[in-house]
């Protein structure tokens, strides 16, 4: 009889060891081999690339450090590149750039990426996880909670993204995970709570409902991820279920050293990524870690949505400023300057493309030839303008070419969603500034003249200091009546005659404030003027 029960004993461990043993990633060292290629007698380099964002996620100035390493990286060509993360998350256009990017790095150029979860792998960083050939994490580590949510339009406040949303990140989730042979159901599991996933027989099953959970019997279901709860993995279960390959211990290192940290580069023994399997067997390993420049830093901090909203503002500001006071000087050179950085960051981010540069320049060049060369009374300078404002936001706007949008329930995937909410951020600062010019018209600088041609203005202005409108063409001076240019005539500006102060513009050249001229004929109520020669 106890022998029976030995032999009983010695079958349930079998059994209990086949159901880990399928649960764990048979098939790593075998990879491991195939994909990792390393000299035994020379130095071998390993890339380094750490998201560690705790503070503000991923974003658009991530996936620029990203971007900006695997092309460092695609040129010095290591054995494999470690990405260490830190994360909770964050923009999921983003993160499908990078995921994108670090697969394209795998499979097109053979330089395998290791994920090291040191950490934090939550939400898009999940994602990122999911895209590296091999997952390795620390003993408190966790992945998963991916559920996507979005900015409510009118309070800000964070909710639920629709089902439409919710529907392809999930495929999205399983598409990057069986892309490396990890199991889909896992993956699904932490974009959407209401999946039910167990573990029976060895296997991960996904159920229809909770009454499907065999709770009975010598083997019942271990529940994985129970109905309305987002999957979340702590370290040993990322590696009982296949997701992860290795998991590190914590170990004693030697510190990398202040001049190490600062030439980028150190023995592999003092990362922990090397104490796992495998990865302690690779001889003469150096870490070469990717270390951003101060231009990709600088380009980084230009991405950041605030920022370009300020240079969209401030650029707006510096030519309105410039139009209505004489002379090009300080206010032009700035707004310049915000718009090139625009346009900088928009190609360095991969955003823009050249159809929306000509169309931006293009109005440029138009709204230009309307104020001082071809004036036509604002229909040139509103195609201008038109032209400006498309080419512009096209720049400013991710996502453009990606935006999916499903009519039936009204939603729109990611890239539409990361485009929403920069449209919606950009047209509030263009409404800011708009109030910001009245304000300055109003109060601090003189009204300009150019746009008078687009509006009806009344006699409402202060008669009492001298100023009439010119809409009564009795009150207008007489041709061949000689005048002083009040301000800078670009052709518009503004003269004084007799007292009186007008609106007026040019034949075609600038005149400067203060010089003569004469009236040489009336178009309506607008008055043409030409500068009196000296000797005339």
């Amino acid at each position: 009889m106890k022998i029976y029960k030995y032999l009983f004993f010695l079958i349930l461990i079998a059994l209990q060891f086949n159901n880990l043993k399928a649960a764990i990633p048979s098939n790593f060292e075998k990879n491991f081999k195939e994909t990792i290629h390393y000299s035994s007698s020379s130095s071998n380099e390993v890339g380094y690339i750490v998201i560690d964002d705790k503070q503000s996620g991923i974003n658009q100035g991530t996936w620029l450090y990203v971007k900006k390493a695997l092309d460092y990286y695609k040129e010095h060509k290591p054995i494999f590149i470690i990405l260490e993360l830190n994360t909770p998350g964050g923009e999921v256009f983003a993160a499908q750039k990078i995921s994108d990017a670090l697969k394209e790095m795998d499979v097109q150029y053979n330089i395998p990426i290791v994920a090291f979860i040191n950490n934090w792998a939550i939400s898009a960083g999940a994602m990122l996880a999911y895209s590296c050939r091999f997952i390795t994490v620390v003993k408190d580590g966790s992945m998963g909670a991916a559920e996507p949510v979005i900015a409510e339009q009118t309070t800000g406040q964070m909710k639920e993204a629709s089902e439409k949303v919710n529907s392809a990140l999930r495929a999205d989730f399983a598409n990057r995970a069986s892309f490396f042979d990890r199991n889909p159901y896992i993956a699904e599991a932490m974009v959407d709570k209401d999946i039910i996933l167990v573990l029976r027989d060895g296997n991960v099953i996904k159920l229809d409902s909770e009454s499907d959970i065999k709770k009975e019997g010598a083997h019942p279901d271990k529940i994985i991820s129970p109905k309305g709860k987002l999957l979340t993995l702590n370290a040993n279960q990322l590696v009982e279920f296949g997701i992860a390959d290795a998991l590190v211990n914590p170990t004693k290192l030697s510190l990398i050293t202040p001049k190490e940290k600062a030439e980028g580069s150190w023995p592999a023994s003092k990362s922990l990524v090397f104490q796992a399997p495998l990865f302690n067997e690779i001889p003469n390993a150096v870490i070469k870690e990717y270390q951003m420049d101060w231009k990709t830093r600088f380009l980084a901090f230009l991405s950041n949505p605030l920022v370009s909203s300020m240079l969209f503002l401030g650029m707006m500001l510096a030519f309105y400023i410039e139009m209505n006071t004489p002379g090009v000087g300080l206010p032009a050179a700035l707004g310049l300057i915000c718009l090139f950085l625009i346009i900088l960051s928009s190609f360095a981010l991969e955003i823009g493309n050249i159809l929306e540069l000509i169309l931006l320049i293009s109005g440029i060049i138009i709204v230009v030839a309307d104020l001082f060369f071809l004036p036509t009374f604002g229909i040139l300078g509103t195609i201008g303008a038109i032209f400006f404002f498309i080419g512009l936001f096209g720049l400013m706007l991710p996502g453009i070419g990606s935006i999916d949008y499903e009519g039936t329930t009204n939603t729109l995937n990611a890239a539409g969603q990361a485009f929403l909410d920069r449209l919606i951020l950009l047209s509030l600062t263009l409404v800011v500034g708009v109030v910001i010019m009245f304000l300055l018209s109003r109060y601090f600088l003189p009204k300009f003249s150019t746009w008078n041609r687009f509006v009806l203005s009344g006699n409402e202005q202060e008669a009492s200091l001298g100023y009439t409108t010119g809409e009564n063409p009795e009150l207008l001076p007489k041709v061949e009546q000689i005048g002083v240019a009040l301000t800078t005539l670009r052709p518009s500006g503004k003269i004084i005659v007799n007292d009186t102060i007008y609106d007026a513009i040019t034949t075609g050249s600038f005149i400067e404030k203060g010089e003569t001229v004469k009236v040489v004929r009336l178009d309506g109520s607008t008055i043409v003027v030409q500068v009196i020669e000296e000797g005339n």
